[in-house]
């Protein structure tokens, strides 16, 4: 049956006879028609000191603190060129380019994206992990922002589909990979990009430029027969993937850029709204912990933090020694939202923010080499300083298996590793049964999502506790899992090669307050729930 529109009269009636008392009924229309006039007719003036955002930093060790970003700060942003000595339509966003959002919108480095690619006229898509393989098919981005932890997990389904091949299949890979890989590194070499306090020599020079020249054919059969297949799994026209939030392996790295996937690597922080340096297109050198050259307008100083400062000021030390990062820049916050004790602790009078990462600058490219956080370093009671994260990402390196890894030692004589393991790959080595590494996988799938609430992800993480106390008694596993350890730190210095593992099938993720909502281990949080467990 056909119902007539109700007038605006009848909408009173009906509320008039619902008998509700003191309450004054309007219709929306007939306001509109009234013309009421806005309370204010124009917007207030906002001027480039005036606080657009407080932004809260992600509490790995301690309480989070409220950034307060300016709208200069969030402008500066948007002034940056991947490729500076390429012609713009080559290498920068152009208008209708696609943008994929995976990270949560309230993430600083996801926000910022958004507003570069969005003063340039491209089209954000919003996705999520359970539409992310859809919508790279669907949609086809040209950009992305993914952190270390998603790049992972692409590149481990498309290993995992690789090795499912034929014998013949799986060999080919593994030549056009060697190949690839080998070429990389000599283009590098070419284009004087290397790691030392001197450039190549003309001689060097000349032998790199012949073998990427040998190779490149082979090259070109290469991309056309496997890592065009890896390319159309991300849409097929990607200018570029921007790796944030952590510090991405360089194994990791390699494998992307010998499958032609674009990726340079950003370093920021909350507090700098949040990029502080990045890689250009132009000049990308591949290694661990490289950050690239600084934003525009921004500098950079690596000092020693024990050194006294002088008028109040830290000096620089040589390039290539290791000391803590300082920027001082436009894109530096006000201070810390009502904390004038942790702003004073933070920046000091002339500016210099001090962002507690320690690093190096490169002689021979001036790039910036992140090597761990200052809270971080472990002490062994031997006095011997560690960093861990450049043995954590060789661990990481050696092995599928292990997902995540987390070095403690603390005032001890030796290293440990808390290690999360994957249970796809024990099902491969013959350490799980299908029904249940499928159990276990999905488990551990769920509780990874960022929007798996603690509540939603308990009784997944209840089986994953189960299951890894089962696998901490397999002493095939733990032998298997100690060897490799073993060979993964052997060129560390004696001090700094792990002794023992600690195994288990609990990931570090938000649903159990072990990762940052920027995607940062909670070492703290780590050693309070295994610490417990590591001598026993």
């Amino acid at each position: 049956m056909h119902k007539e529109k109700m007038t605006n009269d009848d909408i009173v009636k009906m509320v008039e006879d619902l008998e509700l008392t003191d309450i004054n009924v309007k219709v929306f229309s007939d306001m509109v028609e009234e013309e009421v006039p806005l309370t204010r007719e124009e917007h207030p003036p906002v001027g480039r000191d005036d606080l657009s955002t407080i932004v809260y930093t992600s509490g790995t060790t301690g309480s989070p603190k409220g950034a307060s970003l300016t709208h200069g700060n969030l402008i500066h942003q948007l002034g940056h060129r991947l490729a500076p000595s390429k012609p713009y339509d080559e290498t920068e966003p152009l208008p209708g380019d696609v943008f994929l959002a995976l990270l949560p919108v309230w993430h600083i480095t996801e926000r910022t994206f958004e507003l570069w690619q969005l003063s340039r006229g491209c089209k954000v898509v919003y996705s999520s992990i359970r539409t992310f393989k859809n919508d790279l098919e669907k949609h086809k981005p040209h950009w992305m922002v993914l952190v270390p932890r998603v790049l992972e997990k692409v590149a481990q389904g498309v290993q995992n589909k690789f090795s499912s091949g034929s014998a013949i299949q799986q060999n080919i890979v593994k030549l056009f990979t060697t190949i690839g890989m080998l070429s990389k590194v000599h283009e590098k070499k070419s284009k004087g990009l290397v790691v030392g306090n001197e450039p190549l020599s003309l001689f060097e020079y000349l032998i790199s430029s012949f073998i990427v020249a040998a190779l490149s054919p082979l090259n070109a059969v290469g991309n056309k027969l496997v890592w065009s297949k890896v390319q159309a799994g991300f849409g097929g026209r990607q200018k570029l993937i921007v790796s944030g939030g952590s510090a991405l392996p360089g194994s990791l790295e390699s494998f992307y850029e010998c499958c032609g996937v674009p990726i340079v690597v950003g370093y920021g922080l909350s507090e700098c709204s949040p990029i502080i340096s990045h890689r250009r297109l132009d000049e990308n050198l591949v290694t661990a912990g490289c950050v690239g050259f600084p934003a525009k307008q921004t500098e950079l100083r690596v000092t020693d933090p024990d050194s006294k400062a002088v008028d109040g000021e830290r000096s620089a030390l040589p390039d290539g020694e290791v000391g803590v990062v300082l920027v001082r820049g436009p894109q530096v916050m006000k201070g810390y939202y009502n904390n004038l004790k942790a702003t004073e602790g933070a920046i000091d009078r002339f500016g210099w923010f001090d962002t507690g990462d320690l690093g190096r600058i490169n002689p021979a490219t001036g790039d910036l080499i992140l090597t761990g956080r200052a809270k971080d370093t472990i002490v062994l009671s031997n006095g011997e300083n560690i960093e861990p994260v450049p043995i954590e990402d060789a661990i990481m390196a050696a092995t599928e298996t292990v997902e995540q890894v987390m070095l403690t030692g603390q005032d001890g004589r030796r290293l440990t590793a808390i290690m999360v393991l994957n249970p796809t790959e024990l099902e491969k080595a013959g350490f799980l049964d299908s029904s249940l590494a499928s159990k276990l996988q999905k488990a551990n799938e769920i509780v990874n999502d960022p929007k798996c609430t603690i509540e939603d992800g308990t009784s997944y993480l209840e089986t994953l506790s189960e299951a890894s106390t089962t696998l901490r008694a397999n002493k095939a596993l733990i032998k298997s899992i100690k060897g490799t350890v073993k060979e993964a730190t052997s060129k560390f210095r004696a001090w700094e090669r792990v002794n023992d593992v600690y195994i288990t099938l609990e990931p570090f993720a938000m649903a159990n307050g072990l990762l940052t909502q920027s995607f940062k281990v909670k070492r703290d949080a780590v050693m309070k729930k295994f610490g417990d467990k590591l001598d026993s």
